[in-house]
């Protein structure tokens, strides 16, 4: 976060300083993404406090207020909201000031916010292993086609987020004696300290994977490149990369323009956890497997999967009501 939207209005200056400094300190303890997505978000209250010529830091509860208000009418979605107020609790927390978004005004105004506006966020289209399979029986062309072929079965695969995707290393890849492989992924959006954890790689995959680095010349640094034509592969693809090649698979296997524009960076992990509950495996291996903390998402993920063999389900067949 940047202290540049405060006003110099008397006492800001000690709270500013002290958001600097903490955002100094910050950069060494957070993903630059999360820091990023901080910076944009303060900006925007930042930008709605100068429009009305209201104080940023610290800021009155009925400021936040105010702007929640602002941002609903504007047709942002709750979760975005809920976030924009919770980095305007952190900055407040990290520059000592007291923390607007504590108040009773501002907990109503999320309460009323619910109320107000479904909290249902429109899930990512999920890429199953039939679709991938589909992809995956089209000739590649060129080298990028391959390397999408070995992009699409390693997301599927590791059930990596895209910026843990394009964060592979090819010196992290190693190949077990049946054909298959294992890749470690250093750091994930829930793990902080940067442990790591270690992706099962299929026999199938590791050949795709062999293909790509083998045709781009890749032994150590970054897995996925960008294709520059005849000039062969060139620098790390970023996260939007990987959303905008999950999407051109969604086309390609004939997709509506309606579904494949559904598909997220996420998708392939979206289908993959979608597979793994429709063949019965247990919650904890899925949630192991995608890294996942608790179970909210893997369910959130599988919920119509879930909801097929649940209780009413089972009884439904019991009944003969099937």
């Amino acid at each position: 976060m940047n202290s540049r939207i405060t006003t110099s209005a008397p006492g800001a200056l000690v709270p500013a300083e002290r958001l600097a400094d903490w955002s100094a300190m910050a950069r060494g303890a957070f993903a630059a993404n999360t820091l990023r997505a901080w910076r944009a978000d303060w900006e925007i209250f930042g930008e709605f406090c100068r429009t009305l010529r209201l104080e940023p830091l610290p800021a009155s509860a009925k400021t936040v207020r105010d702007f929640v208000f602002e941002c609903l009418s504007n047709n942002k979605k709750p979760a975005t909201i809920r976030r924009y107020v919770s980095t305007i609790g952190r900055a407040h927390r990290a520059s000592g000031a007291l923390d607007p978004t504590a108040s009773e005004e501002v907990k109503l105004a999320l309460k009323e916010m619910g109320r107000r506006a479904p909290a249902r966020q429109r899930q990512a289209r999920g890429l199953t292993w039939a679709e991938i399979e589909m992809f995956l029986t089209i000739d590649p062309r060129h080298l990028r086609d391959i390397r999408d072929r070995a992009l699409v079965a390693v997301a599927y695969d590791t059930m990596c987020r895209r910026e843990e995707l394009v964060s592979l290393f090819a010196e992290d890849i190693a190949e077990a004696g049946d054909g298959s492989g294992s890749v470690l992924i250093r750091r994930s959006k829930t793990d902080t300290t940067g442990e790591g954890a270690t992706a099962y790689l299929s026999p199938l995959t590791m050949r795709l994977l062999t293909e790509w680095t083998t045709q781009a010349a890749i032994e150590e640094g970054a897995v996925f490149l960008r294709v520059h034509g005849a000039a062969g592969a060139g620098t790390a693809l970023t996260a939007q990369n990987v959303t905008a090649i999950l999407q051109k698979v969604g086309k390609w296997i004939g997709l509506d323009k309606e579904e494949w524009e559904r598909i997220s960076g996420h998708s392939a992990r979206v289908g993959a956890a979608q597979d793994l509950l429709a063949l019965n495996i247990d919650l904890s291996s899925v949630m192991q497997a995608g890294r996942w903390k608790d179970t909210r998402m893997p369910m959130r993920y599988g919920e119509k999967v879930l909801a097929s063999r649940g209780a009413m389900a089972r009884a439904a067949k019991s009944q003969g009501r099937a």
